[in-house]
Parts: C-alpha cells; structure tokens; sequence
C-alpha cells in the first residue's frame, strides 16, 4: 500500500491541483525503534484533516493499525520531531472512496 500511495504521489498533479472539497491522502514516516516503523495516512478536505490512519509495523511487516477522526500524532511521534518520509497529497477518486476504512467507518466517504 506504501508503495501505491508514493506511485500514485508522483503520477498525479501538485497538491494546488485538487478540486475543492475533493479528498486527498499523504504519508509521512516516523521510526520506531527497534527496527520498526510508523506511517500515517492523512487524508484531507478543503485543507483540513478529517482522518488519520496510524500503521505500525515491525521488520517481519506484522503490523498494527489504529484509526482517529481528524488530525492525531502518536505522542512517541510527536517527541521524535519531524518525519523521516513524506509524500505529497494525491486526490482519491471517487469511485475509490469506499475501500479507504479510515473514510468509511467515520462515514466521511460520502458528500460532505
């Protein structure tokens, strides 16, 4: 998912592209000592952030996932300062609005 998330990233036009009340996702990448890693996926609309799915992963990829309406940073994140990785944000279709969980179970895949 990472890696579709950074291809679509460099495919798709700059972040001053989107349409207004489209939504859009971005990452941005934290480690987590040891040999682990956070990512967040930060999906946005008209400049907000209206989700937040925090993936954590270990180095077999086993990973844990939590999900939070609105903006949220773990505290072990915060501490670390700024991201290791980010990409920039890329508009979701909106066909594809309903396979995001982060929208769907916060009922934000719909209008507004």
């Amino acid at each position: 998912m990472r890696v579709l998330v950074f291809a679509a990233a460099l495919l798709l036009p700059p972040l001053h592209a989107h349409a207004a009340g489209a939504i859009t996702v971005r990452t941005e990448n934290y480690p987590r000592p040891p040999y682990s890693g956070a990512t967040y996926y930060i999906y946005g609309r008209d400049g907000q952030t209206i989700c937040t799915k925090l993936e954590v992963c270990n180095k077999f990829e086993q990973c844990d996932t939590r999900y939070e309406q609105g903006a949220y940073k773990d505290p072990e994140d915060v501490e670390t300062g700024q991201p290791y990785g980010t990409t920039p944000a890329v508009t979701i279709a909106p066909a594809s609005l309903a396979k995001h969980v982060c929208l769907t179970r916060f009922g934000l895949a719909g209008g507004r």
